[in-house]
């Protein structure tokens, strides 16, 4: 039997750690087909058991084998197919945490899963996760990452200004952002871009279409019309928003089956 679960981290932990979601199949001699992941602004680090899991995004299929995987930043849905007696581990990092623990360019890991090392931080602690229980995925992560925080300008500007954009959903204008950082759009499109691997566009984009799922999947309204998505996602354009959905999702607002997607549960 096939059994979604999430955990959110520890209060101690949750500055870098957002929670861990499992996709659990090892017991079931069933394959799960036809599903899909929709970026959320979030990195993941991807334990992966059994017989693995086939992923499908953009011109790239692969056979994720068990082992530990980098998750870069995506920015369309990916198609997942978890294999008979498998099992896929996600220890979901928030937008700012990899700027805290290495300087590598997270701009080559958008769209991309790579296995953990090239992710290039000194620690091996990520490397031998395979066939732990997600209390012990989420000590080693721990373990790995708290001795190596780095503080600095660069880290405070990334996680004042990702934390800004995602409590307002994506909302909050670019130029606004800039000023609140007291720097200016294209030093902060810099350092998004290798640090986050998107830039600050890029980001609330992806927060708002996300927000526009969660308003389908959670529906506070009777009626939801084309109309009423884009307005409520701060899409004054409704060609723009059915195009950039269609992108993000691979299907029209008015088309998505929300059984098809790995969905948070609502908090």
């Amino acid at each position: 039997m096939f059994r979604y679960k999430e955990y959110y981290a520890d209060n101690r932990f949750s500055v870098f750690i957002k929670k861990i979601w499992i996709l659990d199949n090892l017991a079931n001699p069933e394959g799960i087909f036809g599903r899909k992941a929709l970026p959320n602004g979030c990195f993941n680090i991807a334990v992966i058991e059994g017989n693995g899991l086939v992923i499908k995004h953009l011109t790239q299929e692969r056979h994720l084998l068990p082992g530990s995987y980098f998750c870069g930043q995506m920015t369309q849905a990916i198609s997942v197919e978890l294999l008979p007696y498998s099992k896929a581990t996600m220890v979901q990092l928030h937008p700012w945490t990899p700027a805290h623990f290495s300087a590598t360019d997270m701009s080559k890991f958008t769209d991309h899963i790579v296995p953990f090392e090239m992710l290039e931080i000194e620690s091996d602690q990520c490397n031998r996760l395979s066939g732990k229980s997600h209390k012990e995925i989420y000590q080693n992560c721990i373990l790995a990452f708290a001795p190596m925080m780095r503080e600095g300008s660069t880290q405070e500007m990334i996680y004042r200004a990702t934390t800004l954009l995602v409590q307002s959903s994506g909302s909050l204008q670019i130029s606004k952002l800039s000023e609140y950082m007291g720097c200016s759009s294209r030093h902060l499109q810099k350092i998004f871009k290798k640090h986050i691997g998107l830039t600050p566009k890029q980001l609330s984009l992806i927060l708002r279409l996300r927000d526009t799922v969660d308003s389908i999947a959670y529906r506070q309204k009777n009626l939801l019309s084309i109309t009423d998505l884009a307005l409520d996602n701060d899409f004054f354009d409704q060609a723009h928003f059915i195009n950039a959905f269609r992108s993000f999702a691979k299907v029209s607002p008015k088309r998505i089956n929300i059984p098809d997607y790995f969905l948070s549960f609502k908090k």
